[in-house]
């Protein structure tokens, strides 16, 4: 430790100590009114601003020092490494932190700055200082595309709404929770914002939050409440100091002519200065390679570059890369990098999808390679929980890449990186089981930012395996809650796949159908209906009636008759669809056993529980010689046998089967897979029917907030665990609780779901129940007419 540090934690220490003192001579002195004023203001001054001054204090020791590599559990989002030779740039440093100010006053800056110029590592900076003096959140965001997804992250994170609610809904809702935060520290920046209107609404404007915001748009110097540090290029002194940090080269004329030609932009110099260090290459000799350049002037305006140098010396690099790496990995890897998402890729997956990029040197040495050529940079920390570095090229640099990649003699083409690309996600959503997404919820959200950004990036339309990962996504997003993005992706995609196949191709078929999954999980049964019956008809003339395809399409319009009330459609379809696949696919054929499984649930909706309970027993014997024991469908059959056993009455035998099955749900899946979570509500209700209240009631109270904290508020299952605990204290007879609740349940159901819902019209049903056991009659009969 400095002399220097030690000098001002002895001017705290000292402070400390007056203070204390000074109280306690307040304290026992007699009649001394003066003295207690004093200590009091003197303490209170101790107290107000002795941990902004040790903040303070932390934050200069550690401004000149080594990088923190180890970022803390408090920040959400990826925060960029220092770059290699690192210069504090004091002025910039200095008016940054002076633009935040202290505790307690929320502070609104922005960065404005030329692409390249460095805004983005001097917020880093910030960001890691704010993280070592013990903020209580250090959100990194991108925002180029806007805040939206970037705030829907930190509500997330800090457990706010539901898994299935909107982006929009939980930016809102992290906007207030950042605005109600008083004097707790808390540090957001949006980096890259390429919309200042857009970001304006999403501000938070009280509250001690210090807002950073890096960006290349100038109007944020007319902004109004937003203070401004501009960011320049390197000065002078500065980039010389870089270029002689990063190529061992003496200072000189030669040095200051390539910073002018670069223009100073720090990410220009770090590329020249790598290509130097690299090929043992002199200034001067780097000049003339940069001279023999020739700039596309399509790619200079497209890439909104103030100076050209930095263009250049990205194709130089490229380059270099090129001849210096026989393998052709790293010009490989570069070009997958730069078509997906600009937040940059996690490390992990690019080591987990090696086999699908076709590496002959593996991921690691082909990063090495671009790394020391400083066309990627790292994010993030790999620490004793796992690589949680981030893999990122400059938004400028894979722009060059892109741009150079679409000629018709590029190799690899643009259209090969998109390709590539394409296969990465094919091999990381097989590692993916569906059943896995809610408990993964951060690597499907990765994962489909890159499945949109190669949509965006590809030259043409998107590969054809593209659209098979977007149709996964999909179905991801709708297995993990997020309904609203399931269907916001899967619409988008069979648009995709209408254009690009036509409307009779197989694939596009499969993502109507999807949709109309998505549709009906969502609770649209009407609109899933109609399209379930449409693709139907499509299936019949596309592909035969006995398709294994087209089979699917029947079941599924049965499942969607049987949701719509209409059951006794439902049955007949089961049967017909049951008698196919007997004829087509044989006994034991795992589509079978599933229409099996139907058939007898629709036989137990319908009334006919002796045929439902039966059906069940045979389907069950038949899953465990086929799948196993252990197979999540015969756990499913299990579980629907205890259900039939607990209509037909015979309550102990299905209360001893749903404890059976729930300890093997636990063994095989986990405790908080959604369908342990199901298996325990089914517990709690075989508890309540056989009389074991307290029980009951107990366990639905856990359940509750498992799936509070597993699938979020408004997760359709969650509301269903609102609605069953409501039941339970009903039952128990505490009927203001149980009204309530069925209250709050409605009207969450109305949001979420719809008012044409099935759920949404038995929580009406069930919330009149209440109003009549209550003795609200009126509001019952009203609400019963309604139903």
């Amino acid at each position: 430790m400095t002399g220097r540090r030690w000098f001002k934690y002895g001017l705290i220490a000292v402070a400390c100590c007056v203070g204390t003192a000074t109280v306690v001579w307040s304290l026992v002195a007699d009649d001394k009114p003066p003295v207690v004023i004093v200590s009091t203001a003197v303490a209170a001054l101790v107290m107000a601003f002795l941990p902004d001054l040790v903040s303070k204090v932390r934050s200069a020791d550690g401004a000149g020092g080594p990088p923190v590599v180890g970022l803390s559990s408090r920040v959400v989002g990826q925060v960029p490494l220092a770059a290699a030779h690192f210069q504090t740039r004091s002025r910039e440093m200095n008016a940054l932190r002076r633009a935040v100010g202290g505790r307690g006053r929320v502070a609104l800056v922005a960065l404005p700055g030329q692409r390249g110029a460095g805004k983005t590592q001097l917020a880093a900076a910030l960001a890691r200082e704010c993280d070592a003096a013990g903020f209580d959140l250090v959100a990194w965001l991108n925002a180029e595309s806007g805040p939206v997804a970037g705030l829907a992250q930190v509500a997330r994170a800090r457990g706010l709404g539901g898994a299935d609610d909107a982006p929009e809904v939980l930016a809102g809702l992290a906007v207030r929770w950042l605005s109600d935060g008083g004097r707790v520290r808390r540090l957001v920046v949006f980096d890259n914002v390429d919309d200042p209107q857009a970001l304006r609404e999403w501000l938070p404007t009280r509250g001690g939050v210090k807002v950073v915001i890096t960006s290349n748009r100038r109007e944020f110097l007319r902004m109004d409440g937003v203070a401004v540090v501009e960011v320049g290029v390197f000065t002078e002194a500065q980039g010389r100091a870089f270029l002689r940090e990063t190529t061992g080269l003496a200072d000189g004329p030669d040095a200051v002519a390539l910073g002018r030609e670069l223009g100073w932009l720090p990410l220009g110099l770090a590329q020249a200065g790598a290509y130097v260090a690299r090929n043992g290459e002199s200034y001067a000799g780097y000049l003339g390679l940069l001279a023999g350049e020739r700039l596309d002037e399509t790619l200079r305006q497209e890439s909104g570059a103030s100076h050209p140098g930095v263009l250049k010396a990205t194709m130089l690099s490229m380059a270099g890369v090129g001849a210096a790496d026989a393998s052709g990995d790293a010009q490989r890897l570069l070009g997958v990098l730069s078509v997906l998402s600009a937040d940059g890729v996690s490390r992990r997956l690019l080591v987990r999808g090696e086999p699908g990029l076709g590496l002959s040197g593996g991921v690691r040495a082909a990063l090495d390679v671009l790394a020391s050529w400083s066309l990627v940079t790292l994010s993030g920390s790999a620490g004793a929980a796992g690589d949680g570095v981030v893999v990122v090229v400059h938004r400028l640099t894979a722009r060059v890449v892109r741009h150079l990649a679409s000629a018709d003699d590029a190799h690899p083409h643009l259209a090969e990186a998109a390709d590539t690309a394409s296969q990465l996600l094919d091999v990381l959503t097989d590692g993916l089981p569906l059943a896995q997404v809610a408990l993964r919820r951060a690597e499907v959200d990765e994962l489909t930012r890159h499945v949109l950004a190669v949509r965006e990036n590809s030259a043409g339309d998107p590969p054809a395996l593209l659209l098979v990962q977007a149709d996964w996504m999909g179905r991801a997003l709708e297995a993990a809650g997020d309904l609203t993005g399931a269907v916001s992706i899967l619409s988008r995609n069979l648009a995709d796949r209408r254009r690009a196949l036509g409307e009779d191709h197989p694939d596009t078929l499969t993502s109507r159908h999807n949709l109309a999954v998505a549709y009906r999980v969502a609770g649209r049964v009407a609109e899933a209906t109609a399209l379930f019956e449409q693709v139907l008809a499509d299936r019949r003339r596309v592909l035969g009636d006995d398709h294994p395809n087209t089979l699917t399409s029947r079941n599924n319009l049965a499942v969607a008759y049987q949701e719509a009330g209409r059951v006794a459609e439902a049955t007949a379809l089961f049967e017909q669809v049951l008698a196919d696949r007997l004829r087509v696919l044989g006994d034991d054929h795992p589509n079978t056993l599933i229409s099996r499984n139907y058939l007898a649930s629709a036989y137990r909706v319908a009334g006919r529980v002796a045929e439902a309970t039966a059906l069940f027993e045979q389907v069950l014997a038949d899953y465990r010689r086929v799948l196993g024991d252990d197979h999540p469908n015969t756990l499913t059959s299990r579980n629907d046998l205890a259900v039939a056993y607990q209509v037909a009455g015979r309550v102990a035998e299905a209360t001893a089967l749903f404890e059976q099955v729930l300890a093997d749900y636990r063994r095989v899946l986990g405790d908080d897979h959604p369908d342990t979570l199901i298996s325990r509500s089914n517990l709690a209700g075989a508890y309540q029917v056989a009389g074991r209240v307290a029980e009951a009631t107990a366990l639905y109270e856990q359940v509750l907030a498992d799936r509070l904290r597993v699938l979020g508020n408004d997760h359709p299952n969650t509301l269903t665990s609102r609605s069953n605990l409501a039941g339970a204290y009903r039952v128990a007879g505490r009927v203001a609780e149980a009204t309530a609740l069925y209250e709050q349940v409605l009207a969450d159901r109305l949001r979420v779901l719809g008012d044409d819902h099935p759920h949404t019209r038995a929580s009406r049903n069930y919330l009149a129940s209440a109003y009549r056991v209550a003795g609200r009659v009126a509001e019952a009969t009203a609400l019963y007419e309604q139903v």
